[in-house]
């Protein structure tokens, strides 16, 4: 399980129907890249009969005398996934704890909601569950009668990367939460088949040791290396200058200045590294017939620990690429 609608938050009373239409193409786009990288959004068996203006549900906002002029476009968008939308009650495990839906949100007095109550038991049974709401991104806590837990409230990729990024540390902040949300947790990297494979063992001290350093090298890679590699000079932050010559690229110098600026040390290897067979084939990997050699790398520690990555490329669907994960890669003589 990963999403669940909150259809409390499908009220739209004093809303104006630009609005109602805003909120409700932004959870379609939601619900859309959802279905692309296979994360299931569920409804909750009342989301298609509760009341959503007035008296009024959501088909009858669709209807000739709505209290909304709601385009035609957006109801075949909306049929078109309530078609296909599953009901988490159908599932054929249900959280220990669900028969009791009575919450409080953020501290608010106890109501009957019986869809975040789905995410409340659903993270305490160890299942990463998060509500998809019309309103910002939030991380609030939620109380029942079996304890506090902490919801994610999404509604924007921003606030979908934050949560499957918790889910790695609330299902262990191990090598193996690491690997298994990954992809999801870093959607702009393209991460080698089996990079993962024996980290712990590869890096000195273990990855525990390193985790936080290495989740850290893989957020700033995946929200900024595509702006560090490709943005032209002088920036050295976003916004910071414009360009003077919008078709330049960035030297070294300044990317390694760049990722400096967001706290992470990383370099590319030596001119003779490359020339060196032994060497160079480590640093080597292969995506869609191309050979990449990763001469840029992460410094998680200043003589050991290594990610060796390599800059976007239109085979790697223009994601920086991570290809090792090593204590120390061989180097020349």
């Amino acid at each position: 399980m990963s999403f669940v609608v909150n259809g409390a938050d499908w009220n739209f009373n004093a809303l104006s129907p630009a609005e109602v239409e805003e909120m409700i193409d932004r959870a379609l786009a939601f619900v859309e890249t959802s279905r692309e990288r296979g994360e299931t959004v569920s409804i909750g068996d009342d989301f298609q009969t509760r009341p959503m203006h007035g008296d009024a549900t959501l088909w009858d906002l669709f209807s000739a005398d709505s209290p909304l002029s709601l385009s035609r476009e957006l109801s075949q968008e909306l049929s078109a996934w309530l078609m296909r939308a599953p009901c988490y009650a159908d599932s054929e495990f249900w959280p220990a704890g669900f028969e009791d839906a009575m919450i409080s949100i953020g501290g608010a007095p106890l109501i009957n909601n019986e869809d975040v109550a789905w995410v409340h038991y659903s993270i305490r049974s160890g299942v990463p569950s998060a509500s998809l709401t019309l309103r910002a991104s939030d991380v609030i806590l939620t109380s029942t009668t079996s304890g506090n837990i902490e919801i994610h409230f999404v509604s924007d990729e921003s606030g979908r990367t934050h949560f499957w990024r918790d889910m790695i540390i609330l299902d262990g902040d191990s090598l193996d939460s690491l690997s298994q949300f990954a992809s999801r947790a870093y959607p702009d990297l393209h991460f080698v088949e089996g990079v993962f494979t024996g980290a712990d063992h590869h890096l000195a001290g273990g990855y525990l040791a390193l985790r936080h350093r290495v989740r850290r090298a893989l957020e700033v890679l995946n929200d900024w290396g595509f702006w560090v590699f490709t943005s032209p000079p002088p920036a050295l932050a976003p916004g910071e200058a414009p360009p003077l010559d919008p078709a330049a690229s960035p030297s070294n110098h300044i990317i390694e200045l760049r990722f400096a600026g967001f706290g992470i040390t990383a370099a590319p290897e030596n001119p003779d590294v490359r020339g060196h067979k032994e060497s160079r084939e480590a640093r080597e990997t292969f995506i869609s017939g191309r050979t990449l050699y990763c001469e840029w790398h992460v410094k998680l520690q200043p003589h050991q620990n290594r990610i060796h990555f390599h800059k976007p490329v239109a085979e790697s669907g223009n994601k920086v690429v991570i290809g090792m994960i090593d204590e120390h890669l061989p180097l020349p003589g």
